[in-house]
């Protein structure tokens, strides 16, 4: 397609896009405002302040041919008490009697009638003077507040939180993201405390004893939901007319790791997008945390505010691997907003994904870029790509583009706020980037930044600036290609079959769905890249297509000249797809994985072919069985992506073995991870790596839940009896394996729990503790007779039977003895049968299932409203036998076989005989 035509495309698509049936909720765009001149007050007298004074003033222009009777903008819980309007020169065109106002809760609207309409072209000033709440729900202005570690005493702090349509919470305000403005703040507050905000301070003014005004530059021009303000008594790393980390006084020590992560991050942001960030229009960039805030971190315009734990690195505590990662990854993924998001912002919330996405993908590579140590290129497959998959395939789904005549209300555009903007939207940006190559990609993304500077766009803008730089020796209906995956739903299967004894290859494609039968579409097609390689030439790494698989073609055929052995199809798991091979081609691969170093077979991939083998055999194209056969390969498995895949699948199945089932699983998963046990073992040491140390705690976690291997006894030898206290990353996965272990330490780690004041620290070893298989003990003298909350009792009883799967009928019949002993306890039948409930999602008998039902039938006139949960765990456990019954019988088989078991138990040898000439498997 030639650019003209593709300019033309783009033009029309936009014009859709645009013409839209907004409603009510949408403002109707007669007047746009340039300025807000804002003043907030915080000075009322009692301690923690409820409410805020406020003034504004917007310069707003009439647009169009037509005057403005009536001026609509949002504004939510505000107490206006004036309004005025004044024309280009400041003079008074009319002070508003408030009365007239016009008040719409659903919209969150208020309309403010003219007597004098408005001209058509004209600038005027409109202003107001109000009240408004500092909020405890973290929306808007609100407050938190800590303890302060040396003296005991309480301090608080208030803060912004605007998006998503939270900024019409603090001031009457044009609250959508593609109104933007400049606004010019001033913050009123009391002494002994400070203000910060998106810019830099200006000065400071005395307004009487003890009252301060500090006023702060005007920000560039940018969307309501990004102004942000905290007024606090906080101390600074760095700079703060440049560029600062903000925490409270006693933790300015535990800053100096998220502040060099911060230089790093803004300086390698400037130099890939050649647009270094004092340019953008903003002098200043600082990070300020909160001990209460409702996401990781909020990506203000020159004042990102994160939670404590992202910018807090407290030595033996927080300062670990997993802590560090953690702190690398949200700095990099708000940093990047800078430009993705506050200098270009998406137009309306129905394409949000073009600010995540971008974040999400940065997230992971530009902090893999800097801190290569932690494999984040690799790990972005199981963490993000495989996560999201699971979403991808049901009908609950949505489309990364939505129809903004369908995200109108406040609910709606929360809609939009879920892990397809995110995760997919990162996996689709990196498809792109590794298509089109990473070169064309950065100047793409260069010039869509530099021409959309300060402004606001929708998917055609970007997809014209990709069509631009993408290589022409592709053939690739563009269009078609970039739409397939924002646009509609799900994603392709590749079904890959050999013929003609291994010298031809045939790819279809099908959307690959977990139910067929709950209303998704099953015949979505897609524009599918195919990259692959085979044993002829062991080409890993080139992710430039091979093809596309068009949507009109039903099958794509490749012919070799020799037979091969083994085909690899999406290298790197690059693509976003899945692949099912015939049972030839599967074989071939098995014996490629299995082969010294793996055939060269990336990590990526063998996560990928672990992950898609455990999803085909959910909607049972291939059975469990054949899934564990090939998994045997991980006997010589050690690398950390590949068995993360595994884990994250494996509890599906595991958790629905029965007790005499769980021995045969117990030698399987003993066997499987021989060589990776025996490479990291229970001890660290210097050298290992973050991976080393994120794979040995996911490998501690399953082999001591399900007592393989002689974990607990030599977890116990090594961090009780030995005293070693493990690093923050293991603490809980130690602590749990100790505590499992025998009473006495059993009673060394309750100890230590005793002795804690550190609120996180006592959570990990109250989780720690509960993991004993001395269940009686601890359940009675820790749980009915202590002092914990509710929420931690819970927590203490699941993780009594989640981490003792085979004790889980012996904790029920015990809990159930006396279930008012347990309601008088947590004074909530609610909350009683939230731990009923929860725990029947591990019963895997038709005993356990009986207990249940007689527990119900007894018990449930108790509960009350709540006996609906009661009700409903009863069918969960008769869709979890009856799931395990028609997708396990082949397993169960065949690792009785394996292990040589010689008798399969009661429970398993029913099911044998029930199922004995097993399922027909569906062909995809």
């Amino acid at each position: 397609m030639s650019s003209s035509i593709f300019r033309a495309f783009w033009l029309l698509c936009l014009l859709l896009i645009c013409v839209t049936n907004a409603g009510d909720y949408r403002l109707e765009g007669s007047v746009v405002p340039s300025h807000y001149n804002l003043t907030i007050g915080v000075l009322r007298n009692s301690a923690e302040p409820t409410i805020f004074d406020g003034e504004v003033s917007i310069t707003l222009r009439v647009v169009g041919t037509l005057e403005v009777q009536q001026i609509i903008l949002h504004a939510d819980t505000l107490d206006i008490t004036e309004c005025w309007l004044l024309d280009a020169a400041g003079a008074q065109v009319e002070a508003i009697d408030i009365s007239r106002l016009i008040y719409e809760a659903a919209t969150q609207q208020v309309r403010v009638p003219l007597t004098q309409a408005a001209q058509p072209g004209r600038n005027y000033t409109l202003g107001f003077k109000y009240t408004g709440h500092i909020r405890t729900d973290m929306a808007g202005f609100f407050s938190a507040n800590y303890v302060e570690r040396n003296t005991n005493v309480t301090k608080w702090l208030a803060l912004t939180q605007m998006q998503r349509i939270n900024a019409r919470l603090v001031l009457p305000c044009f609250d959508e993201p593609a109104v933007k403005a400049q606004f010019q703040l001033q913050i009123v507050r009391p002494n002994g405390y400070q203000s910060i905000a998106n810019t830099k301070l200006k000065e400071t003014t005395a307004i009487r004893q003890g009252r301060f005004v500090d006023h702060f530059e005007e920000t560039p021009v940018m969307s309501t939901y990004l102004l942000a303000f905290m007024v606090a008594n906080y101390s600074a790393r760095g700079n703060v007319s440049e560029f600062a980390v903000l925490t409270r006084p006693e933790f300015y020590d535990n800053t100096e790791f998220s502040y060099h992560v911060g230089q790093q991050v803004v300086s390698a942001y400037g130099d890939l997008f050649q647009s270094p960030y004092a340019e953008l229009g903003n002098d200043v960039l600082q990070y300020a945390s909160s001990p209460r805030f409702p996401h990781n971190g909020m990506e203000n315009w020159g004042l990102i505010i994160y939670s404590d734990d992202v910018l807090i690195q407290e030595p033996g505590y927080s300062d670990d691997w997993s802590d560090k990662e953690f702190a690398i990854r949200i700095i990099a993924h708000e940093t990047s907003h800078m430009w993705f998001g506050d200098s270009v912002t998406f137009s309306w919330w129905s394409y949000f994904w073009l600010n995540e996405a971008f974040a999400r993908y940065y997230e992971y590579f530009m902090a893999h870029q800097l801190y290569p140590e932690y494999h984040l290129d690799e790990q972005f497959v199981v963490r993000q790509m495989q996560l999201i998959f699971g979403t991808d395939a049901r009908n609950g789904t949505q489309p990364m583009t939505s129809p903004e005549s369908e995200i109108q209300t406040p609910s709606q555009i929360a809609y939009k706020f879920s892990g397809i903007a995110y995760a997919k939207g990162a996996c689709i940006v990196r498809m792109w980037r590794n298509l089109m190559g990473a070169q064309n990609f950065d100047t793409a993304i260069r010039s869509y930044l530099q021409q959309y500077h300060l402004t606001y766009t929708v998917p055609y803008n970007l997809f014209y600036h990709l069509f631009e730089h993408w290589p022409k020796n592709q053939d690739v209906d563009l269009v078609d290609f970039l739409t397939d995956y924002t646009e509609q739903v799900g994603y392709p299967m590749l079904i890959v079959k050999a013929l003609q004894g291994n010298k031809v290859v045939t790819v279809e494609q099908s959307r690959f769905l977990l139910n067929k039968d709950d209303g998704s579409n099953a015949t979505l097609k897609y524009t599918v890249p195919i990259t692959f390689t085979t044993n002829l030439e062991r080409d890993f790494y080139n992710l430039t297509p091979y093809k596309y698989l068009h949507k009109t073609v039903n099958v794509l055929w490749l012919d070799f000249t020799s037979p091969i052995d083994w085909i690899l199809f999406n290298l790197r798991q690059s693509n976003y797809q899945r692949v099912f091979y015939d049972d030839t081609l599967r074989e071939g691969l098995l014996l490629a994985i299995t082969a010294t170093n793996h055939s060269g077979i990336p990590v990526e991939n063998r996560a990928q072919i672990i992950d898609d083998l455990f999803n085909f055999a959910q909607v049972q194209y291939v059975d469990y069985a054949d899934v564990f056969r090939f998994l045997e390969y991980l006997a010589k498995e050690v690398e950390y992506v590949p068995w993360y895949a595994v884990y994250e699948n494996l509890n599906t199945v595991a958790k629905r073995l029965t007790p005499e089932q769980l021995p045969d699983f117990r030698i399987y998963l003993s066997s499987i991870t021989t060589a990776v046990f025996e490479k990291l073992g229970v001890a660290w040491s210097a050298q290992d790596t973050p991976l080393d140390v994120a794979n040995r705690n996911k490998l501690i976690k399953w082999l001591c839940r399900y007592q393989a291997s002689n974990c607990r006894p030599k977890v116990n030898v090594q961090f009780v009896t030995g005293h070693e206290v493990p690093s923050p990353d293991y603490r809980e996965t130690f602590y749990c394996a100790a505590s499992g272990a025998d009473y006495n330490s059993y009673t060394m780690v309750w100890g230590q729990y005793y002795l804690e004041n550190r609120t996180s620290e006592k959570n990990v070893l109250w989780a720690a503790i509960s993991c004993t298989r001395d269940y009686e003990t601890h359940y009675h003298k820790m749980i009915i007779s202590g002092t914990e909350s509710v929420e931690q009792k819970k927590i203490g009883i699941a993780r009594m039977y989640e981490e003792n799967p085979d004790l889980v009928q012996a904790i029920f019949e015990m809990i159930t003895e006396n279930i008012t002993e347990l309601a008088n306890n947590f004074q909530s039948w609610s909350a009683t049968a939230e731990v009923i409930n929860d725990m029947a999602e591990y019963f895997t008998t038709r005993e356990q299932q009986q207990l249940l039902k007689v527990f119900y039938d007894s018990n449930h006139q108790f509960f009350g409203e709540s006996e609906a949960l009661l009700s409903k765990s009863l069918v969960t456990v008769e869709n979890n036998l009856n799931w395990a019954q028609t997708h396990l019988e082949g397993l169960v088989k065949y690792l009785a076989d394996r292990n040589g078991s010689s008798c399969l138990g009661a429970t398993s040898l029913v099911v044998v005989l029930m199922l004995a000439v097993g399922s027909m498997l569906a062909w995809p």
